[in-house]
């Protein structure tokens, strides 16, 4: 009887330390997990900052007049004006992600890399067309905001990488009044 005794509390702890033992494992898992998802919304919320640099040119706006001949209100969608100077703007932003990701050696944007590269189409005058903004120098940016800085602009396309999910390319093209 004595050794029955001993076999069963002998299999008892072995039980106990099993469950404690899984117990440990469980915690130390969903610890791990949460941690993984931790991270992940942090990269996600950098993401989303970086692009809204971007996207915040990109798009129309909305406004409302009332139409004196008819006496309704009548909404118009326009897109959001850019001067020279935001271009210059997102173009340095450019600059600064390709330098500090070491890509300024790279000629142009790539989905699988953090390269960012702006260019400004003029429809009417192909001449005055700039691509690769986020390459030129601070002159060449002085030179370009003096040529065109009565001129409105629009963000007419914006790529966002599917492997990296950042903005790798911004176009603007110039609004013909």
């Amino acid at each position: 009887m004595e050794n029955a005794s001993k076999a069963l509390i002998m299999g008892s702890s072995v039980l106990l330390g099993v469950m404690i033992l899984s117990i440990g494992v469980y915690i130390f898992s969903t610890f791990a997990q949460y941690s993984e998802n931790a991270y992940q919304r942090l990269d996600d919320a950098q993401i989303a900052q970086f692009n809204n640099q971007f996207l915040q040119y990109y798009g129309n706006v909305n406004s409302t007049y009332i139409d004196e001949q008819t006496g309704k209100e009548k909404t118009v969608s326009e897109p959001i004006k850019c001067t020279v100077h935001d271009i210059i703007t997102i173009a340095n932003l450019a600059q600064q992600s390709n330098t500090q990701y070491n890509l300024s050696g790279l000629d142009g944007y790539d989905e699988s890399t953090f390269y960012v590269q702006v260019d400004v189409v003029d429809k009417t005058n192909k001449q005055n067309s700039a691509t690769k903004l986020e390459k030129w120098d601070e002159k060449t940016k002085i030179s370009f905001i003096t040529e065109h800085s009565s001129e409105d602009y629009k963000c007419a396309d914006i790529k966002i990488s599917s492997a990296t999910k950042r903005v790798c390319y911004v176009k603007f093209e110039k609004i013909n009044k």
